[in-house]
């Protein structure tokens, strides 16, 4: 079990709060926080340091765990994510049945906000949204190119090939050139079996399903080493009727 520091606040007559770094003493004198860390003493908080989130000289990420969870007992989806502060993070977002993720460059920056739509479900082998297309069964293959009786216009480079193998999904490769009967894909990573059924799937986070689920768990990280201010997350949620 890795180890933390947690703080403990007189105010509320409990521990508030973990934090990473590890000090071997902790002390206040005259309202200002102390540590020790091999002999040396350290003052935090100090507001003449422009750099934050350094510890005795390792540069640490600041990470925000919360849950949303409006009317719990309802399958929701998740359309947006707004982040009220004066910088963007990198964004995680779990369901009980999906899973995303937000690039902190994807934010939109909008007045005190930045704004982002959710991109699709991530978790791999659902099928769910626009992002799968069937392509028939392999006749033939060589190398890295597979012949089959006819490829849909709906197949594009980029696209991951899969086989069916029984209830098994087995990446082939990604599709870097086809005709009206073949594919070429980059490498082949599970060989074509002649009768195998193929489909292909497109960018999860682009063509997925949508991010639904009864709660939604955001995972923040931010890796500035300025002053950051978060003051609160929001989300546009909607009831699934699926």
């Amino acid at each position: 079990m890795a180890q933390e520091t947690l703080s403990y606040s007189d105010n509320v007559s409990g521990w508030t709060a973990f934090h990473s770094y590890k000090p071997d003493m902790l002390c206040k004198l005259n309202n200002r926080f102390f540590s020790i860390k091999d002999g040396q003493l350290y003052l935090h908080n100090d507001r003449d340091n422009d750099i934050r989130n350094n510890f005795y000289g390792e540069q640490f990420n600041s990470k925000i765990v919360t849950i949303i969870n409006e009317s719990n007992s309802e399958d929701k989806i998740f359309k947006t994510l707004v982040l009220e502060g004066n910088k963007a993070w990198e964004t995680k977002i779990r369901t009980n049945i999906t899973e995303s993720t937000i690039k902190k460059g994807e934010y939109n920056h909008r007045e005190s906000r930045f704004f982002a739509h959710t991109r699709g479900n991530e978790i791999v082998g659902d099928l769910h949204g626009n992002m799968t297309q069937g392509i028939g069964v392999v006749v033939s293959s060589v190398g890295t190119t597979i012949t089959y009786g006819s490829v849909s216009e709906l197949i594009n480079i980029g696209d991951s090939l899969f086989q069916l193998n029984g209830a098994a999904n087995e990446l082939i490769g990604t599709i870097t050139s086809k005709t009206d009967t073949t594919i070429t894909v980059n490498a082949v990573i599970t060989l074509p079996v002649n009768g195998y059924f193929s489909f292909a799937t497109k960018n999860a986070r682009v063509e997925g399903g949508n991010v639904r689920g009864y709660y939604a768990e955001i995972s923040l990280e931010n890796n500035d080493t300025d002053a950051t201010e978060l003051f609160s997350i929001e989300s546009n949620i909607i009831k699934s009727y699926v």
